[in-house]
């Protein structure tokens, strides 16, 4: 079986990460991953090397016709029998190229923000496409709720498959723990609290700086860093920086985009996610597989990733005082903290298993073209 995927572009991101772990995992059941970007990829050959194969269509608009021609003639091509489109614009180039039968079109809707159903035009796009798509896959129930909600189409075509990770990657490592501590010059009684997410409003970035100083605060004897690992353009930056009261400016670290937070996760004692929404919420299953205790707000799909009181605590709404609570409710108690990382890291092996996302992936494949 060979599968082609489509997005916009391969650029660093969640849905990069989505989309490589499901390609891993479907090679490891014996099925070709290619890859398609609508606009650019975003990326170097060398980050594309797991796919079979790979093309850049650098469409001019939505219905550029030799674009759709380079689609049609790929597919053919390589005998595709799969087309995967991971966003509502490559679901509907994926139509307008093959509109009839005989390749099997689903599409992920990976969308935390509601841009691919906000206005009647989307939803029109999403009902007409959906004619040709024989399913639509969230990563979480909250987005498959909202997916059928804001469509037009049939209900029984959406299900959800929650997101995988390569757990080999993401792991607890005692060694890499003391390693990156020791950069960061963490004392084996320093609390390390790590924070993860581009600086744009949703992600809360604000809101776990804010959350940290609360917590400095209530207990000012407390030796606690917040490391943060992340990027935005200069006004985000700005904006996020701002955020920083003068007293605590030494307490908190910002290290920027990291490549391989696999190296970082490990020397974290808890992850502190401020998100205002999240369709899942990968960096929390990724955290949660290194054995690191997470503290969020109940919203999106994160109450379908992080289970309260087991792997970690989550406020009622995505607020600074109420995530101060919880981190303050998580960092009181070594032992109870050693208890959630141990839970943690049997939920990540048993419910986001690189493994179980593809043969769940491969089961929609084969239904669809049966």
């Amino acid at each position: 079986m060979n599968v082609l995927h489509l997005t916009l572009s391969y650029s660093r991101g969640g849905r990069r990460e989505a989309i490589a772990a499901l390609a891993q995992g479907l090679r490891g059941q014996g099925v070709e991953s290619h890859l398609c970007c609508l606009d650019e990829f975003g990326s170097e050959p060398a980050e594309r090397a797991l796919f079979a194969g790979s093309i850049s269509l650098d469409r001019s608009g939505a219905f550029d016709l030799a674009a759709l021609r380079r689609l049609n003639h790929y597919c053919h091509e390589h005998r595709v029998d799969v087309l995967h489109a991971h966003d509502a614009a490559s679901e509907a180039m994926s139509a307008m190229a093959m509109p009839v039968g005989g390749r099997a079109l689903l599409m992920t809707f990976h969308r935390t923000r509601n841009l691919e159903t906000a206005r009647f035009r989307d939803r029109l796009r999403n009902a007409i496409v959906g004619l040709r798509v024989g399913a639509v896959v969230t990563a979480s129930q909250e987005r498959l709720h909202h997916y059928i909600d804001n469509n037009y189409l049939d209900a029984r075509k959406v299900s959800c498959i929650p997101l995988g990770i390569d757990l080999d990657r993401f792991q607890p490592d005692p060694a890499l723990r003391q390693r990156t501590r020791a950069q960061l010059g963490a004392g084996d009684g320093q609390l390390l609290v790590g924070t993860v997410g581009h600086f744009g409003s949703e992600k809360g970035i604000d809101l776990a700086i804010g959350a940290f100083q609360a917590f400095l605060v209530r207990h000012p004897g407390r030796d606690a860093r917040l490391v943060v690992l992340g990027r935005g353009d200069d006004e985000q930056t700005a904006w996020v920086q701002s955020k920083v009261r003068p007293e605590f400016a030494d307490r908190i670290d910002f290290q920027g985009f990291q490549a391989h937070p696999e190296h970082w996760f490990p020397a974290f004692d808890v992850l502190l996610h401020g998100a205002r929404d999240e369709a899942f919420g990968l960096v929390l299953a990724e955290a949660q597989a290194c054995g690191v205790p997470v503290v969020a707000a109940r919203v999106g799909g994160i109450p379908e990733v992080v289970l309260d009181g087991r792997t970690g605590r989550l406020a009622a709404t995505p607020e600074i005082e109420p995530l101060a609570d919880m981190l303050e409710e998580v960092s009181a108690d070594e032992q109870r903290r050693r208890q959630l990382a141990t839970q943690a890291i049997e939920h990540a092996r048993h419910q986001f298993s690189r493994e179980r996302y593809a043969r769940d992936y491969l089961e929609v494949y084969r239904r669809l073209l049966a």
